[in-house]
């Protein structure tokens, strides 16, 4: 198995050695080529399958950041190209164990965008046709058959435990009728002696045969792609160079076809299939019928947007993605809104940077032109008149509110880049952290958009934040189940009450609940010299002022800039 990576130089010797050349971008008259995709590729002039990682996989390691990334914060590309050679400095931390089910979940995942999105036209998929299955699934490539075999595997190995227990179960009991019969004993003072035993076996012979088989595969492909399996089993099993010399000849194929009628078990049934498709794939890649085959991303950042989203996103928001003025908007989701009991939009873009890199100006300016679209979609809704409003239109009336009409304030429009990342801690000792999402803010710090200065309820007023998620992680979800509800709104739920702790560091907030006169006379006496800086919550008793951090208001300045007609309580938003 060898291993690149995105967008990264390689000599065009190794290129074309790999029989890459054709997928490669050379630079004119230049000795390197660069390879735009993610993804797989086997190679027959190679003979061997070849794993574009993701640029996110390339990073500063611990020690001066001057020196360039690395392949997983420590590793120069070029050194790990082949995983399994013995020189491989991979081995030194047992990362080439993990290596394959890395590649294995973003093969998975292409697989998964290219189903979710047909017509798409970014992913490049070539296959063997001419493999038969013997299930009608032909359209799949060698990698689809090994993870078919491991999931096997995964999901059988009880059953193969419990069939090696009753071949060896009765070893050691002695058959006393057998030995007697057939065993000459040696008489020692008029008693038999023997010296040789005959043992109750309960030998399962017609389903040996095959899981031996299966069980030399998985050993073959180990020393190959390097995986975790190991049987822990009673069976003498095929050498890997003989499997690959069954693969080289096409006896595979031809064993499986001698003894496909020994089988009823559904399970083996099914196990004959999958070792047959693998043998038949191999042979057929192998024998030079076909050139190559592959499953490419030439944009893997759709790919990292729909595995985000997937995570994030709530379907009912995705008519809300496709704006007006031709701008498309990552991720959407509805949460609570920080000022009252009533939802808002959260609106968020994916960043597949390399890690390293700062968010551009330009990306900075367009998230702030979605959360001014997102905004005037929702004051059109309110905006139209009651005849004219659609089932949909009522029911956003009833569940959010971006604009409230007696201060003419904006409720806080929650705005974020989120982008993957990978801990070096996350993959050692043979092993990768899929299991945490581990949210976390990203460093750079981003300015806030507005028009008129201290005005926190101005509807320009809006603030962006940056986050890091664990690449892994979500790349997990995307693959293993699509994203469960309770991760979803976990996530949804850090998101604001992360962004509560930004606004309560940019603003100072006041509930003010006036002594005598109306919430709606005591808003207009004042909307003047407030006007930008006050929020009414529907229903509410009080009324939310705010103001920059910057000037420094007191309870006792507002009080007496209020004339002291108001009872004032200095807050902070809470969840």
């Amino acid at each position: 198995m060898r291993i690149l990576f995105e967008n990264e130089a390689y000599g065009q010797d190794l290129l074309d050695n790999l029989g890459l050349s054709a997928y490669a971008f050379y630079e004119r008259g230049g000795s390197t080529g660069m390879l735009p995709y993610v993804g797989y590729i086997y190679s027959a002039k190679a003979n061997d399958a070849i794993f574009i990682l993701p640029k996110v996989f390339l990073f500063h390691g611990s020690g001066d950041e001057s020196k360039g990334e690395f392949a997983f914060g420590k590793y120069r590309i070029n050194d790990i190209i082949e995983v399994s050679a013995e020189h491989n400095p991979l081995k030194e931390e047992g990362l080439d164990k993990i290596l394959f089910g890395l590649s294995a979940w973003i093969y998975q995942a292409i697989d998964k965008y290219s189903i979710r999105h047909p017509k798409n036209g970014i992913v490049k998929r070539t296959t063997n046709q001419g493999v038969r299955s013997h299930n009608g699934e032909e359209d799949q490539t060698l990698i689809d058959r090994i993870l078919a075999l491991l999931k096997f595997h995964r999901e059988h190995s009880n059953l193969f435990t419990y069939i090696s227990r009753i071949k060896s179960s009765g070893n050691r009991k002695i058959h006393w009728g057998k030995t007697i019969s057939k065993v000459q004993p040696i008489l020692q003072g008029g008693t038999p002696l023997y010296m040789e035993f005959k043992n109750k076996a309960k030998v399962v012979d017609m389903d040996e045969e095959l899981i031996i088989l299966f069980y030399s595969v998985l050993q073959y492909l180990r020393q190959f792609y390097c995986f975790p399996v190991k049987p822990d089993l009673n069976y003498e099993l095929i050498k890997p160079n003989r499997i690959d010399s069954m693969i080289e000849s096409g006896r595979g194929t031809r064993m499986l076809l001698k003894i496909r009628r020994k089988y009823f078990k559904d399970e083996f049934v099914q196990l004959w299939k999958l070792l047959y498709t693998f043998f038949s794939q191999s042979e057929t890649i192998r024998s030079g019928k076909c050139s190559e085959e592959a499953l490419l991303v030439s944009t893997f950042d759709r790919v990292f947007e729909d595995m985000v989203d997937n995570l994030v996103g709530d379907d009912e928001c995705s008519s809300l993605k496709s704006n007006d003025d031709g701008k498309e908007i990552d991720h959407i989701f509805i949460e609570k809104s920080f000022l009252e009991d009533k939802s808002i939009y959260y609106i968020g873009d994916s960043k597949y940077y390399s890690y390293n890199n700062p968010i551009d100006s330009k990306s900075i300016a367009k998230q702030f032109t979605y959360a001014r679209n997102i905004i005037q979609i929702n004051i059109d809704i309110f905006n139209k008149a009651e005849s004219e409003r659609k089932e949909s239109d009522r029911k956003t009336c009833k569940t959010m509110r971006y604009r409230d009409p007696l201060t003419e304030g904006y409720s806080f429009t929650p705005n974020f880049f989120i982008r993957g990342y990978i801990n070096a801690e996350d993959m050692k000792d043979g092993h990768a952290c899929y299991g945490e999402e581990r949210l976390v803010p990203y460093e750079q710090q981003i300015r806030i958009n507005t028009h008129f200065g201290n005005r926190p309820f101005d509807r320009d007023t809006l603030i962006l934040k940056a986050y890091n998620i664990n690449f892994l992680f979500v790349l997990a979800a995307y693959v293993a189940n699509g994203g469960d509800k309770q991760t979803k709104e976990r996530i949804q739920r850090r998101f604001r009450s992360d962004l509560l702790v930004e606004y309560n560091k940019k603003f100072d907030f006041f509930k003010v609940t006036p002594k005598e006169a109306q919430i709606t006379d005591f808003i207009e006496q004042n909307f003047k010299k407030f006007h930008g800086q006050m929020y009414h919550a529907e229903g509410a008793g009080f009324i939310w002022f705010a103001f920059d951090t910057e000037t420094g208001m007191t309870e006792k300045q507002l009080s007496s800039d209020l004339n002291g007609e108001a009872e004032i309580e200095q807050v902070e938003l809470s969840s």
